[in-house]
């Protein structure tokens, strides 16, 4: 890179050596190896020899520069002038030093098309190379992914058959990773043409790992990678958008509710027909109404405007009543087995294992009682809850009966009044 800093190291390493060999000399001419350099800086490489060295003879060409008990350091003429020749290379290796990084660039720049090349050469191959090594390692099936062209009039669909998380292959316990279908669109001309699948579930039962395992997927299958499934099929996606976990940005005084909606508000403008929309519990930071409202004028923006492929999680039960029959919306869960089942609707007594299956149809309950029983929470709290828990639907219950009657009498009074005034005709 720079010939004068290469010429000022190769005078370095030579008067070094010279001043090596002058040392051998000295110790050959007075007949002692005891002899050696010492100093630092200014003062470096003067002869430090015993006194008992110089009782027969001291060269007359040393000059004396310090002492210590039973040593004398000397300088020569020729170490002086070794000492100038050294201090010399030195200092024009530390004027190259302080250009020799705008050298290197200035080199660096001259083939800069050829390194530019070679850098996206070597990222290509790593890539190849990352993908061949996840598609033959990976624990499992896998499959090569079939993206199907999409042309007017086509509905965009996503089919994977018995697909697996890409970056889970054993559970926290050691078990095998339970495979799921995930079906999304109109698949062949016999299925359902909902573009949205509501979510339900227990707490804990696998929705959010779901969500997370269709988007990885697909984005593994458009990078031409092998998926982690049995089958899978899909139009292409023009993007994918996610509104995942919880989480607040006290820097901008931004709560968690706010940065869900602001998330939200950036998928309701930008998504398309051919995008992939994972939205994972919408509306749970404030108000159970609020909260439900919201998320159900999302689904019915998504589904009926929007049209574009949704995976929507929730625990607002409402939400399913609300488009149990909406043909654009379909119905799916995260299965579990509840045993010990108490008639009076006790959940102390229940016992849940969840089975991380994906079904078909609507979950009735989110067992939130047994994830907060796993979480350790103290049984007379847990009581306690339930005991609140009752009491909340009892008077959901007595509005419902009461909207209900006050609905019906005001059905008969307007009857009434109706045939009124056509007799009094």
């Amino acid at each position: 890179v720079d010939d004068d800093y290469d010429k000022a190291m190769e005078d370095i390493a030579k008067t070094k050596q010279n001043l090596k060999d002058y040392l051998d000399q000295q110790k050959k001419r007075l007949g002692c190896t005891a002899i050696c350099y010492w100093g630092t800086g200014k003062n470096r490489y003067q002869l430090e020899i015993p006194e008992r060295a110089l009782a027969r003879n001291t060269p007359s060409e040393y000059e004396l520069q310090s002492s210590k008990k039973g040593f004398k350091r000397y300088w020569s003429p020729e170490i002086v002038k070794l000492n100038e020749k050294l201090n010399d290379a030195e200092d024009r290796r530390d004027v190259c030093l302080k250009d020799t990084m705008r050298k290197v660039f200035h080199k660096f720049d001259e083939s800069y098309d050829m390194w530019e090349r070679t850098v996206q050469c070597v990222a290509v191959l790593d890539c190849l190379i990352s993908l061949m090594v996840y598609s033959s390692q990976t624990e499992g099936i896998m499959c090569r992914p079939d993206v199907v062209p999409i042309s007017d009039g086509d509905e965009p669909f996503i089919e994977i058959r018995e697909g697996r998380h890409p970056c889970v292959c054993r559970t926290y316990s050691g078990g095998d990773f339970i495979p799921n279908d995930t079906v999304i669109g109109r698949w062949d001309p016999s299925s359902s043409r909902s573009s949205c699948v509501v979510v339900t579930g227990p707490n804990m039962g696998g929705k959010s790992t779901l969500m997370r395992q269709a988007g990885l997927i697909v984005i593994l299958a458009q990078l031409g990678c092998y998926v982690p499934a049995e089958k899978c099929r899909l139009t292409p996606v023009d993007r994918v958008f996610t509104r995942l976990g919880a989480h607040d940005r006290i820097l901008s005084g931004e709560s968690t509710f706010f940065v869900e909606l602001s998330e939200t508000s950036c998928i309701l403008r930008h998504a398309t027909k051919h995008s992939l929309v994972l939205l994972d519990e919408l509306g749970r930071g404030t108000a159970t109404y609020d909260g439900t409202a919201i998320a159900s004028a999302v689904i019915q923006n998504l589904s009926q405007d929007i049209q574009c492929r949704t995976l929507f999680s929730t625990h607002y039960h409402s939400l399913v009543e609300d488009f149990s029959n909406d043909p654009t919306v379909r119905l799916g869960h995260m299965a579990c087995m509840v045993e010990n089942e108490d008639e009076t609707g006790d959940p102390s007594k229940e016992t849940i294992t969840f089975l991380y299956k994906f079904v078909e149809g609507a979950c009735p309950k989110s067992y939130g009682f047994n994830a907060a029983r796993l979480a350790n929470i103290p049984e007379e709290v847990i009581r306690m809850a339930i005991d609140k828990a009752r009491e909340f639907e009892e008077n959901v219950e007595r509005i419902k009966l009461f909207r209900s009657l006050a609905c019906e009498k005001n059905n008969k009074i307007k009857d009434a009044i109706a045939l009124a005034r056509e007799r009094l005709r």
